[in-house]
């Protein structure tokens, strides 16, 4: 497929038979309640590893949860030393991580991660809980026709292939077929998702790829000329550990493909006929090409953006972001005051003013919030 531009992991959960160090937990108890108490995730060094302590644990018994930034993981953890569970460690990789840097490169950052802290590890400790894989095309044709998916007889009762479809504008923009932690199959407008999420990161993954290809950069402005749609193959723990055998990293290497290929087979996106039975339908070219091009090397996918230029972008919308905040605070403080918004001067003078007293009535309350912001955004600072 010429029109493929970005291919790839895009989700990985995965749990740990092994607890953390008594002295981290420690560390993280403390910094949770500081979280609570401030509503604000606090910045955590150790062993060289950064992260966010977030003010609350997950499900499943998990007391604490970090998160290592835009282009890294969200990890929880149990209390060692209490609960008799074995498995005291779970991370859900981001998507962004798994596009940059494939899922080698994600492993190997998830181990150094594990090592920096002093979470113990032993080979084979690992059970993958869920895998989704996803293809992004260009095509500004294409027409998503929810009529056209066949769900082969391999697809039992028990499994829930019910269909969703959703839009807006009286356009259709998705359907997905399936449940998790089963077994999902979706295809969606990832243009649309990116622009409504403002994920501008996604534009430079895409052309990055586009560039490496020789082909014209695509452009939010237009959706003629830059209309990307991806389908996700998405398989949870029930599909993985009941019906494929794959718990571990070496078993995930060896039927991953086969199972993605499982998966085009048993829900099939064809053209219609006049023929009563929906099983002869043929495929469509692009159900075709997508299983063409998912019989490749699928571990060593990662996208040809710079990780530092990726973060560039994330920080520059976030700046947009405030900026527009910023803008908005400052005429409403303005027309508490009654000042002239047309006398940019004046304007400027009572900001400034503003700022001047903030550092001479307490200067240490405004440098405190500077280190604070510091801390915010320190995933994604210079």
């Amino acid at each position: 497929m010429k029109n493929i531009v970005h291919m790839g992991f895009d989700g990985l959960d995965v749990a740990f038979e092994t607890h953390i160090p008594a002295d981290f937990a420690a560390n993280l108890s403390g910094l949770k309640e500081i979280a609570a108490a401030t509503r604000e995730p606090q910045l955590f060094e150790r062993g060289g590893a950064k992260m966010h302590v977030a003010d609350s644990g997950g499900l499943g018994g998990y007391t604490y949860r970090v998160d290592t930034g835009p282009d890294g993981a969200t990890w929880f953890f149990k209390q060692p030393g209490i609960n008799k569970d074995p498995w005291g460690v779970k991370v859900s990789v981001k998507s962004l991580a798994l596009a940059l840097y494939g899922l080698g490169g994600v492993r190997a950052k998830l181990f150094a991660f594990m090592e920096a802290v002093g979470i113990p590890y032993h080979e084979g400790a690992e059970s993958i809980s869920r895998v989704d894989y996803c293809l992004d095309f260009f095509d500004p044709d294409f027409v998503l026709d929810p009529s056209g998916f066949v769900m082969h007889s391999n697809c039992s009762r028990t499994e829930n292939h019910d269909m969703e479809t959703y839009g807006r504008s009286g356009r259709l923009t998705g359907v997905r077929i399936g449940k998790m932690p089963g077994r999902q199959v979706a295809i969606y407008d990832k243009r649309a998702d990116v622009i409504a999420k403002k994920k501008k990161e996604w534009w430079e993954i895409w052309n990055a790829n586009r560039r490496e290809a020789g082909l014209p950069l695509l452009s939010p402005d237009n959706r003629a000329t830059s209309q990307v749609w991806r389908i996700e193959l998405r398989a949870g723990k029930k599909l993985l550990k009941e019906k494929w055998n794959i718990r571990k990293w070496e078993d995930l290497d060896d039927k991953l493909g086969d199972l993605i290929q499982w998966t085009l087979r048993s829900i099939r996106y064809c053209v219609p006929t006049t023929d009563q039975n929906r099983a002869r339908w043929p495929n469509t070219q692009l159900w075709d090409d997508i299983a063409r091009e998912l019989q490749s090397d699928l571990f060593e996918m990662a996208c040809n953006a710079s990780p530092a230029l990726v973060k560039e972008v994330i920080r520059s919308e976030h700046a947009e972001l405030l900026k527009g905040q910023l803008v908005g605070l400052t005429v409403s403080y303005l027309s508490m005051l009654d000042i002239d918004h047309s006398d940019l001067g004046k304007v400027g003078h009572e900001i400034k003013k503003l700022i001047n007293h903030s550092l001479l009535t307490d200067p240490d309350l405004f440098e405190e919030k500077i280190d604070k912001a510091r801390k915010r955004y320190a995933f994604i600072s210079p």
